[in-house]
């Protein structure tokens, strides 16, 4: 076979190099700079998703400022959209973002509320990836804070005043990350992926999850083949979370650190601590 006439060091193509002049030039090539030096999309754009993608991982970390490009979706088109750098995202901003049909989703918004879930979940008809990281910590931890209807709160009110339980009604997503968020009253973690039949894939690292309902998830996610648990905090020990993890045939691969909360006497304590914590297996 002959060898490439190119160096390994190749220049960039021209494509790429447009892309990166766009990127570092909005106001210059797909935005104008408003009078309050703003940037707003030119009404004259359009680029197809690909082009929108491309130009859109070149602005990572997407801050607040770069919102103004999602806009008008029918012109400017993105697939692949992580806002996970624009932690107050509001529900209005979000349904714009929804608008692109997006196929892959990453947010991290201290703003997120049930609202948004239901956007989420009615909007998200070709989603196949879905990242919520953290959002509802600043909510609840600071009790000064104005008073806020979230999604969590619903669930911590008491079961025989409770609506119906919120879930995800995405029926193409095959990934999900619910990282740092605290799964502690009844199944609000079932609901929320009980429709979700096709997922392969679940990240639940630095959650809060009880034994049951990690168990009981486990059991209706058949199809699930990549499971991470990093620092997920249980309340029971290893023995449980490994029977719970074991009931999925499907499973391939799991990633898992967990801190486990045991009460336990010293015996079975040391032969708990004799397991490895950090567990990377492939399962049969």
């Amino acid at each position: 076979m002959q060898e490439s006439l190119w160096p390994a060091n190749s220049p960039q193509t021209l494509y790429d190099i447009c892309l990166e002049y766009c990127a570092m030039n909005l106001d210059k090539t797909v935005c104008r700079e408003s009078a309050d030096r703003q940037l707003v999309l030119r009404s004259e754009v359009f680029l197809p998703a690909c082009v929108g993608d491309a130009l859109l991982s070149r602005l990572y970390p997407v801050r607040r400022k770069h919102l103004p490009l999602l806009a008008s979706p029918a012109t400017v088109n993105f697939r692949h959209i992580n806002l996970g750098s624009v932690t107050d995202l509001t529900d209005g901003e979000l349904l714009h973002v929804l608008a692109h049909h997006p196929t892959d989703l990453r947010i991290s918004s201290t703003e997120l509320t049930e609202d948004s879930i239901n956007l989420i979940s009615s909007e998200s008809q070709n989603l196949q990836t879905l990242h919520i990281v953290k959002c509802e910590n600043v909510i609840f931890a600071q009790k000064s804070r104005p008073r806020r209807h979230s999604w969590k709160e619903k669930f911590r009110k008491d079961p025989a005043k409770r609506g119906t339980p919120y879930r995800f009604h995405c029926p193409k997503v095959r990934c999900i990350v619910l990282r740092g968020i605290c799964f502690d009253v009844g199944k609000n973690l079932c609901n929320i992926l009980s429709e979700l039949k096709l997922l392969t894939q679940l990240d639940l690292s630095e959650s809060t999850v009880s034994m049951p309902e990690l168990h009981a998830v486990l059991a209706q996610l058949q199809k699930l083949h990549m499971l991470s648990l990093h620092g997920v905090k249980l309340e029971l020990g290893l023995r449980d979370a490994f029977e719970a993890i074991a009931q999925v045939k499907s499973l391939r691969f799991v990633m898992n650190t967990l801190s486990c909360v045991l009460s336990v006497t010293y015996s079975r304590c040391c032969y708990c601590c004799c397991l490895s914590f950090v567990y990377h297996s492939y399962l049969d």
